[in-house]
């Protein structure tokens, strides 16, 4: 499984690089875009 990336905005879990794009957090299924993540960082 790659590397955790960021946290979850809901449950403040990591996140895991999604086989489809993307990012999801495995403990509430959340799903986020890389566009999501950088909004996040600013």
């Amino acid at each position: 499984m790659p590397q955790p990336y960021g946290r979850c905005q809901h449950c403040g879990e990591r996140l895991y690089a999604h086989i489809e794009g993307g990012y999801q957090c495995l403990n509430c299924d959340s799903r986020y875009t890389e566009t999501d993540l950088e909004d996040q960082a600013a």
